[in-house]
């Protein structure tokens, strides 16, 4: 797999090499390189100036690949592992080089939305109906987000209304597995207000995750709804509002730790998960000395419910919150306004309070559980950003202190530079930084006394890493490459440790150092008006402290991407490629976990899936779409003991008015 693998991705670029020139001189819309990078510091910066890694999926990608759920936007983009329990539903988790899935701090809208009990967010509760686009930001950077952001940050921006006037869009799909969904938005923009209103809901009756011979589907519902105002109040003052409901009932099998055989790990069972999301925020900004200095002020909060039921009856029921609330200030240092200055100053300071409770008396094991737990966190921010030398070379800096009130106190730093080439077409861009990860409430404060105890004596995990890339374009944008390599080392990881008497586990610093390191390639081609090609590779190395293999992170993962615009204008086709080798995950049958705290690692299958996608404009704003995936009906796992989905089909229809 290996082999074929870069052999692939070098025919591919052989072929663009050896396009004649009459192809190279057709007309074509060039690559833009001056995309905003919404996340990627305490302000915005022009990618083409970010000195760390960076992608960015735009809502026209998600629509051209009909994605419906964002993590299968995000599969395969370099140095991005997604792993999940089955099909759709399941536990989704996405890591970034090679970190834990709690290592990848996910916000929406600004919103921190991972779940406070975990540290971790599960994709799996995302659709991507009404996301504008998102950048997923690779390396720590904990400097400016705080906890979590060790690997990287998905940062996810909804939609706003730009077009003035009354717009609305709506889509209706069809598929297989009895699944149907759409979505409806509406949007109202005038020259002071934009105004959006969106609603999606996708059910589907699924396939059985167990993969044995019983019939019995584990079905999916998710519904999800947004909302975002903003309004300019003078030319110099903007405030706003975002809100977002997910709701998701989802069935699943029975997991059997220490069960004879692989294949009797995961067995049928009347399991469902019931879970509610609430995300609201409030901003305003404000500009000041001739819009030299601009304070924004944030408030958000995340409220999430879940419950889980076995055969109608409830065996967990818990809610945990966070509340946002920072004051950032930037000031520009060279006579020009902020969003023209090459030298900026920028500080933050937030508080952060989170929250986890029991809701049920009957599902605790003692008083003491219901119990309301809450930690609160403070941090303050600096940053410096600066151009030089025309603009070529750009540094910026970052340095935070968090204050926890149960834990040891951090401090994280951050650089990156950018530097395009004399040639104007070579781009040098490099970063480093340190990161951390804060105990989740789990770790803390433990879940059931009898099984698992928490450790109040904990301390944050720490990160080190850096990275450098070239990126290059070549013929006249047509072509644009980037090569990165990373390295980063995890010291203090928390692991769990099992009473061999008792089957008590509680988790605990490991001493030693975790080794991730790797290679991220990407290629994005347009050969001619019509014909587009996208390749991404990621080649990791990911070890724990005692130097086993991390699992549920591919060694070797390459996606690929090919569309044709028919001359007609009217009709898109496309494939998508996703191959994937070396893959690990934890043997959890009887003989694999005779010491349950190292339990054996055992080797995936290695798969190839290909989906294939197609649109055409039947009238002026209304198109019909149709997709496949896993167009082989390709067996495969992404974790041990769950089958992956299948071939499923899928018919729409797209409108606006």
């Amino acid at each position: 797999m290996r082999h074929s693998i870069w052999a692939f991705g070098a025919t591919v670029l052989a072929a663009g090499a050896a396009l004649p020139d009459s192809a190279r001189a057709q007309d074509f819309e060039p690559f833009q390189l001056d995309a905003i990078i919404v996340g990627g510091g305490l302000t915005p910066i022009e990618a083409e100036r970010y000195g760390r890694s960076v992608t960015v999926v735009e809502s026209k990608d998600l629509q051209e690949q009909q994605i419906r759920h964002t993590s299968e936007g995000l599969r395969a983009l370099p140095g991005v592992e997604v792993s999940q329990t089955g099909g759709v539903g399941g536990l989704t988790q996405v890591r970034i080089r090679g970190s834990e899935g709690n290592h990848t701090l996910v916000l929406i809208d600004g919103i921190k939305v991972a779940d406070p009990t975990s540290g971790e967010y599960d994709f799996a509760n995302m659709l991507s109906d009404g996301i504008e686009r998102v950048e997923v930001l690779r390396g720590p950077q904990s400097s400016i987000f705080g906890s979590n952001a060790i690997g990287g940050v998905v940062n996810v921006i909804t939609k706003t209304a730009t077009e003035p006037g009354f717009h609305a869009y709506g889509e209706g799909e069809l598929g297989s597995e009895e699944s149907i969904g759409g979505n409806l938005s509406l949007n109202y923009a005038n020259d002071y207000a934009r105004l959006t209103v969106s609603g999606a809901q996708r059910n589907t009756d699924g396939y059985n995750f167990s993969g044995g011979p019983s019939d019995g589907a584990d079905g999916n519902a998710i519904g999800t709804l947004n909302a975002r105002a903003e309004f300019d109040v003078n030319d110099d003052i903007v405030i706003g509002t975002t809100f977002r409901r997910i709701d998701r009932n989802s069935e699943y099998d029975q997991f059997n730790y220490g069960a004879a055989t692989v294949a009797d790990l995961v067995t049928d069972a009347n399991l469902e998960t019931d879970v509610t999301n609430n995300f609201a925020s409030a901003y305003a900004t404000m500009d000041a000395w001739n819009k030299r200095f601009r304070s924004e002020f944030f408030f958000g909060l995340a409220d999430i419910d879940t419950i889980d039921i076995d055969n109608g009856a409830k065996t967990f029921d818990t809610t945990s919150t966070r509340q946002q609330l920072h004051y950032r200030g930037t000031v520009a240092l060279d006579n020009a306004d902020v969003e023209s200055a090459n030298h900026l100053v920028s500080t933050q300071i937030e508080s952060e309070y989170e929250t986890f409770k029991n809701n049920d008396a009957q599902l605790v094991y003692s008083p003491s559980q219901l119990q309301k737990e809450s930690r609160q966190l403070y941090g303050y921010v600096l940053e410096y950003r600066g151009s030089f030398f025309d603009d070529n070379l750009t540094i910026q800096a970052t340095g935070r202190h968090d204050e926890n009130d149960d834990f040891e106190d951090t401090d994280t730093w951050s650089v990156g530079l950018s530097y395009l080439l004399p040639n104007q077409t070579s781009r040098l861009h490099t970063s480093a930084g340190t990161a951390v990860q804060n105990p989740t409430f789990y770790e803390q404060f433990g879940y059931d006394p009898a099984t698992f105890i928490g450790n109040p004596n904990l301390t944050p995990e720490e990160s080190i890493g850096y990275d450098i890339g070239l990126e290059q374009r070549l013929w006249q944008d047509r072509v644009v490459l980037d090569v990165t390599y990373f390295h980063s080392d995890l010291t203090d990881e928390i692991s769990t440790i099992y009473d061999p008497v008792t089957f008590a586990s509680t988790p605990i610093n490991e001493d030693g150092t975790s080794e991730r390191q790797g290679l991220e390639v990407s290629a994005e081609m347009r050969l001619d008006n019509g014909i587009r090609l996208g390749v991404d590779y990621t080649y990791l190395d990911a070890h724990d402290p005692d130097g086993e293999i991390e699992v549920r992170r591919p060694r070797n993962e390459v996606g690929v991407r090919a569309f044709y615009q028919l001359p007609n204008d009217k009709t898109l086709i496309g494939a998508q490629l996703r191959a994937v080798a070396d893959n690990f995950d934890f043997d959890y049958t009887a003989a694999g976990i005779v010491d349950p705290s190292n339990p054996e690692r055992i080797q995936l299958k290695d798969y190839a899936l290909l989906n294939l996608t197609a649109q055409h404009e039947l009238l002026p704003n209304v198109t019909v779409t149709g997709r496949i995936d896993n167009l082989f009906d390709t067996g495969y796992s992404e974790v041990l003991g769950y089958a992956g989905r299948g071939r499923v089909f899928f018919a729409g229809l797209q409108g606006t008015f």
